[in-house]
């Protein structure tokens, strides 16, 4: 199952892993920030309801999924242990553990973590949110498949380095619509997992052939997105940047243990900081993907996000 270790740069830090992780740019060994490992947790194999569960221990955060596995971020966050269920495919491991688990790890590491996609423009992070449908996915895609570079897709994770918000670079993979992966040419990449698969919701998980940016860029401006019938961008005060930060935050995401009053209390001063520091508005855009060239030279030019597209 594992040949390990492999060395991988993922969000800042070099992860030593005893899995293979095909969506993660292998890295030159050295002194890992984070290490992933096979441990066993039956000790913690208390039957849950539903398909996730996650608790918060002693020893660290505790996620379960039926049929996949346990994972155990450990207290400090520079450990996650694994132990799959044997009838799992580990090539599928990255589906959990680089989404909500790192997602976990990296609000630990004192991130705020989106979950929304990010792509470069300008030399900034710019970052998509929004509710199922609003178009964050193929918004990030299109950009992507025009050519901008891809910095996370899923978790986007954003701290201030002296005072200054910056977006931590992911991994080059995402998960497309099939009628985004048409867009992306012939080299463009490779299907890791398709539509079809047990986990992917239907949506194809694609490995784009592009090496991850080496450290963290620029926060750019943070878009919430909705659909109507003429694109465009108003900026928020900022209350309602306050308010968009906690809404679209990864953590509360995980259940009634994330939200408790002490685990409240940290997010709500993660975003209170970041607010005072970012730029967040709604952006509004069209139904369709014929707009999708327009928008990416609208949200070039930052002069003009204050005002709608004709």
């Amino acid at each position: 199952m594992t040949a390990g270790p492999y060395y991988y740069r993922l969000y800042d830090l070099v992860v030593r892993s005893a899995f293979r992780l095909e969506e993660a740019d292998e890295c030159l060994a050295a002194a890992p920030g984070l290490d992933i490992v096979v441990a066993d947790l039956s000790r913690h194999s208390q039957p849950f309801d539903g398909f996730r569960h996650f608790a918060i221990l002693p020893e660290g955060d505790l996620l379960r999924f039926r049929n996949v596995g346990s994972f155990l971020v450990r207290a400090g966050g520079r450990e996650i242990a694994v132990d799959l269920d044997p009838a799992f495919d580990p090539r599928l491991l990255a589906l959990p553990l680089l989404g909500p688990v790192i997602a976990i790890l990296m609000h630990r590491l004192g991130y705020m973590v989106l979950h929304g996609s990010a792509v470069e423009l300008d030399g900034q992070a710019a970052v998509f949110l929004g509710d199922k449908g609003a178009g964050k996915s193929t918004t990030a895609a299109s950009l992507v498949s025009a050519g901008y570079p891809l910095i996370a897709d899923d978790v986007v994770a954003v701290r201030l380095l002296d005072d200054v918000p910056v977006a931590a670079a992911g991994y080059q993979a995402m998960k497309l619509d099939a009628h985004m992966e048409a867009r992306f040419g012939p080299d463009a990449g490779h299907v890791i997992e398709p539509s079809d698969g047990p986990f992917t919701s239907g949506k194809i998980r694609f490995r784009l052939n592009r090496e991850n940016p080496c450290s963290p860029l620029p926060l750019g401006t943070i878009h919430v997105l909705e659909r109507s019938a003429a694109n465009s961008f108003r900026p928020f005060e900022a209350v309602d940047t306050f308010q968009a930060l906690i809404r679209f935050s990864y953590f509360p995401r995980l259940g009634r243990a994330a939200i408790d009053k002490g685990e409240s209390a940290d997010l709500f001063a993660k975003a209170a900081r970041l607010a005072g520091h970012a730029s967040v508005g709604r952006l509004t855009v069209r139904n369709g993907l014929d707009w999708l060239p327009e928008l990416a030279s609208f949200l070039s030019h930052a002069d003009r996000r204050d005002h709608a597209l004709a």
